[in-house]
């Protein structure tokens, strides 16, 4: 129940008590009997159980024996399991207590009168309590008459705010048809400027590709040419069966060894090719697996390897000692020409070098298309200024679609009779605890997240109003959450209560997966429950 709601309950209940305080020594009745209950207990003739399954003597009433299917014939003694001992508690709140706890030696009552024949030593705390309990409700009520206040100004603030957003959505709903129209419009436009663009696009491409090919075909054309010479061993301008059969790469049957028959196929049926005949049918079938003679006889290392002498010495060292002994000699002229002739003679023997080493050439890849034209580029520059006002005109529309969609949720939200609630739409609430930080973000969802960082998991979506039918404003749910493991998907229930501040105040899980929250707000205040807290003076 609400804060208020208990105010209320309190407040009769307290008046009750003074009310029975006031006259409880001058009506007699039997222990354990309310004030209420009283012509029931009329010691002048039988007792009627209150269900009305039995008569007794009224000297059975508080006999210590049940005779009673409800108990009611033991109103003061612990006789009968179901019965109930009404504690007047003058002074403070009546209350009911168990017929068990009458005279087990533990005060119940503040009033003690549980305990009148137990010999327990009970002190009489109703003035006291009552005293308390009117602290409480006066706390209780100065907050509900704060939080009227503030929930007053949350249904002014709450009426004004849903007539500005009426407004706006009128108006959203004008601008929206005119970018509709202004959308179609451009697109219009933005097509026709797009046709010619696209055409004269296109041929330039062509002309492009037509560039490519026949540079493609040129070159491929000087690649047959250079294998058509390589091919053609003798130079005398064919290309013959047996030069065809100097290339194994080009057997067919897998032997290693190209047959006449073979090279014929290969020519296509005739003996020798001139060039021309070569480019035009012969090339194309056999490309894919000739070999240039250049790359197979050229050595792969670009490095050549130095000689080395005997005696594992480099050739260039040797010669250096070598020189350096003839230095040492100082011989005279016929021996310096003796050595000389050595030496030239060891240079000729090793001045033959190896075939240059000709890195393969990497394909840079192809030539970019070049620039188009200027007639070509002022269409395209036409049509690129047609797409981007579309573009930036569907944009708007977009957004001005979406301020319209959301407005039009908000607005078909409950918040309450009077739209007190409506204040926390789009705002979030936390509360921090050892291990978790709580958030609350009413009509959207409630989330868990790790104090000490990590991921949030949510606790539930908005569902509805959830309080029962004569306060419905009282609870909130909050569903589909995260799954549990092994277990159904986390929801919270939030209980609202009277606050003069919007705050998370507690949450737990009574059980598994299922939330309960605690939550404060002026919104909730209840004026009906405030005047009748402030109308009664003597609590």
């Amino acid at each position: 129940m609400a804060v208020l709601g208990s105010v209320r309950v309190a407040v009769g209940l307290l008046l009750l008590s003074l009310s029975s305080a006031a006259i409880g020594v001058e009506v007699k009745r039997p222990q354990g009997v309310s004030l209420s209950n009283r012509h029931f207990y009329d010691e002048s003739k039988p007792f009627t159980c209150l269900d009305g399954s039995k008569t007794i003597p009224f000297d059975e009433v508080n006999d210590d024996y049940c005779d009673c299917k409800d108990g009611s014939d033991e109103p003061g003694t612990s006789a009968c399991p179901n019965g109930s001992f009404h504690c007047t508690n003058a002074g403070h709140r009546p209350r009911y207590i168990p017929s068990s706890r009458v005279n087990d030696g533990i005060c119940d009552c503040c009033d003690t009168t549980d305990e009148y024949n137990s010999g327990a030593l009970c002190e009489n705390t109703c003035k006291e309590q009552g005293r308390k309990e009117k602290e409480t409700l006066q706390k209780m009520a100065e907050i509900a008459k704060e939080g009227l206040r503030l929930k007053q100004q949350l249904i002014e603030e709450a009426k004004k705010s849903r007539e500005d957003k009426q407004q706006t959505l009128a108006e959203l709903q004008t601008k929206k048809q005119i970018w509709e129209a202004n959308v179609e419009s451009l697109k219009t436009v933005k097509e026709a400027a797009e046709k010619p663009e696209q055409e004269a696009k296109e041929i330039h491409k062509k002309a492009w590709e037509e560039v490519q090919a026949a540079r493609k075909l040129e070159k491929e054309k000087a690649k047959a040419a250079e294998a058509f010479k390589e091919l053609d061993d003798d130079e005398d301008g064919f290309v013959s069966i047996s030069e065809i059969q100097t290339h194994p790469e080009l057997d067919s049957d897998g032997d290693g060894l190209v047959s006449e028959q073979e090279a014929e196929s290969v020519l296509g049926g005739v003996s020798h090719i001139d060039v021309s005949s070569f480019q035009e049918t012969i090339w194309a079938g056999i490309q894919g697996k000739y070999k240039s003679e250049a790359v197979v006889e050229s050595p792969t290392p670009p490095d050549i390897p130095v000689e080395e002498a005997e005696d594992g010495r480099k050739r260039e060292d040797w010669k250096k000692e070598e020189l350096d002994e003839d230095d040492d000699d100082g011989g005279g002229g016929e021996e310096q020409d003796d050595d000389g002739d050595e030496e030239e003679e060891e240079e000729e023997d090793g001045s033959e070098e190896p075939p240059p080493y000709f890195p393969e050439k990497h394909d840079e890849g192809e030539e970019q298309m070049p620039a188009y034209d200027e007639a070509t580029q002022v269409l395209i520059d036409a049509a690129e200024k047609a797409r981007n006002e579309f573009s930036e005109a569907e944009k708007s529309l977009k957004e001005v679609e979406s301020l319209i969609g959301n407005i039009e949720k908000e607005l078909t939200i409950d918040f309450g009779s009077d739209g007190e609630f409506a204040y926390m739409f789009n705002q979030c609430y936390e509360m921090t605890t050892n291990e978790y930080v709580y958030k609350l973000c009413p009509f959207n969802k409630v989330a868990q997240k790790p104090k000490q960082g990590g991921s949030e998991t949510s606790l539930g979506i908005w569902g509805s109003w959830a309080g029962p039918e004569h306060n419905r404003f009282s609870a909130m749910k909050y569903e589909h959450g995260t799954g549990c493991w092994q277990g159904p998907s986390r929801s919270t229930l939030v209980k609202l209560s009277c606050g003069k501040e919007t705050a998370v105040l507690s949450t737990s899980e009574p059980s598994r997966c299922e939330y309960l929250m605690e939550f404060s707000t002026p919104a909730f205040c209840q004026e009906e429950s405030y005047r009748e807290a402030t109308d009664h003076d003597e609590l």
